[in-house]
């Protein structure tokens, strides 16, 4: 019965996400790097120092990656041709006891990626802009 429990608030994020809209499908129209930063409402929850601080993402073939915290929290997902964005990850919980499941719910629009992350205890909104790709050196015969 005590593993039960312990295992209760698990059961319950991971029905609370089968729940909710289905991932999309993945689309290339967003692809590039993105940067920015996030705002925390609690650092002991979050397990950060700072409440607000720098992040980054990618999306390759309509695939996201983004480190939320730090490249221990990485978050991965799709993003679909209307700019949603879904993404989540498991990681250890700051506080203690059963891994936390993050999952992030955003879209992206105008070039700007707007989101909320959550586990239930910590919410974190992330703001990122696209960045210009650098152009390859392209050498032209004389």
């Amino acid at each position: 019965m005590r593993r039960l429990t312990a295992l209760l608030p698990t059961i319950i994020v991971l029905a609370a996400a089968g729940c909710s809209p289905a991932d999309p499908i993945p689309a290339r129209a967003f692809d590039g790097r993105y940067v920015g930063t996030r705002q925390s409402d609690q650092a002991e929850a979050c397990g950060v120092v700072g409440l607000k601080g720098p992040v980054s993402a990618r999306v390759t073939g309509g695939h996201f990656f983004m480190g939320l915290f730090s490249a221990r929290t990485q978050m991965t997902g799709t993003v679909g041709a209307d700019g949603r964005v879904r993404a989540s990850g498991i990681w250890a919980n700051p506080t203690g006891g059963f891994p936390g499941m993050t999952v992030l719910n955003g879209k992206i629009a105008g070039g700007v990626l707007d989101g909320t992350a959550t586990d239930f205890r910590c919410h974190t909104e992330v703001r990122l802009r696209r960045i210009a790709q650098p152009h390859s050196a392209v050498k032209l015969r004389p």
